[in-house]
């Protein structure tokens, strides 16, 4: 019997991903076994390689184990890079660890069962940086908010309930508990507005999310911090209260300091200044702007150029989130006059 042969009978009978790979785990030496014994069934099954690695084995057959390799393969990482731990022990209390409920940048978000939190867990040893540098800014937001005068900021921002470590000695993680805030809460990110209306946002939905976004900004700033990654991803919305929640704080920064991180796919979303540069707040107006321009339909003019003001190539020419909620305001009046409540509803 071939080499191909016998690998193709074992990716035939594998029924999951461990049949293939081993039990998944976060360990770093699984890992490296995960990778190689995938190249090696690409090397011989790839429909693109099978003609050199096995001459005569059927096409169809190579490329439907193929297939099914690469999918259990998939599966493993994403089982792999999740917590497999029952429960997290963190520094005030214990929490179970439930459901894979979000993938981010850096971490995995698990639902706790009977409780109103989620566990942040960092998907390697290496990523535990951007989840204590969050620990770290929502710390500082919250003593912020909790001066007096600053509590109306508080719900502008997600809520650290704990913190813990997980992992082995040698493979530790850091993870963050915090408030929950998917949509079995009422929340969507705006990602999935952007998905669920491609044509863009009415100016007037848009009104309402951009000026709780400016108070959530100029509340960071006079706290001292960058959020560095004002993103679809990043900003929760509860479309029938009209609720705006900036979250992934991973990679903010004080001003004057360079990046924490980047979310590489979205290098246009960036100012210039993040690529060769330390942020400042006038960087989170910078990707604001970017941001109305991503959702709103190309029609409203207005707003666009209220956008565009924002996005000046020089960080000392931008305005100061602070000033633009007068500003944005007054834009908002000559347009649509006196407020009223415009309900807003997302395609799930």
């Amino acid at each position: 019997m071939s080499d191909t042969e016998t690998l193709l009978r074992q990716v035939e009978a594998a029924t999951t991903a461990t049949d293939l790979f081993g039990p998944p785990s976060a360990d770093s030496g699984a890992r490296r076994r995960a990778r190689r014994t995938f190249r090696v069934l690409a090397l011989r099954l790839h429909p693109d390689r099978l003609a050199a690695a096995a001459p005569g084995t059927d096409r169809d057959r190579a490329a439907a184990a193929f297939a099914k390799a690469t999918e259990l393969h998939e599966a493993w990482g994403r089982e792999a890079e999740g917590d497999t731990t029952d429960a997290l022990r963190g520094q005030r209390g214990t929490y179970p660890v439930g459901p894979l409920v979000a993938r981010g940048t850096v971490a995995n978000l698990h639902a706790v069962p009977g409780q109103d939190a989620v566990v942040k867990i960092a998907r390697r040893p290496a990523s535990s940086r951007f989840v204590r540098n969050e620990r770290e800014a929502l710390q500082a937001l919250q003593d912020f908010t909790d001066r007096p005068g600053n509590g109306w900021l508080a719900p502008y921002f997600p809520r650290l309930i704990d913190t813990a470590t997980v992992g082995s000695p040698t493979e530790r993680r850091e993870a963050n508990v915090l408030g929950s805030l998917g949509r079995a809460d009422g929340f969507y990110s705006l990602a999935h507005v952007r998905q669920a209306a491609p044509e863009g946002l009415d100016g007037r939905d848009w009104a309402w999310m951009q000026r709780r976004l400016l108070r959530a900004l100029a509340g960071a700033h006079a706290a001292g911090l960058v959020h560095g990654a004002v993103l679809p991803e990043n900003v929760l919305i509860h479309p029938l209260e009209h609720g705006v929640v900036l979250a992934g704080w991973s990679f903010a920064t004080r001003p004057g300091r360079p990046a924490e991180g980047r979310v590489a796919s979205q290098a246009a979303a960036y100012p210039p200044e993040a690529s060769t540069g330390v942020l400042t707040p006038a960087s989170d107006v910078f990707m604001l702007g970017a941001l109305g321009l991503t959702l709103l339909r190309p029609e409203e003019r207005a707003q666009r150029r209220f956008a565009e003001g924002c996005m000046q190539a020089a960080p000392a020419m931008r305005p100061r989130a602070a000033d633009l909620l007068e500003e944005y305001d007054d834009l908002l009046d000559r347009l649509y006059g006196a407020r009223r409540f415009r309900p807003f509803a997302v395609a799930v």
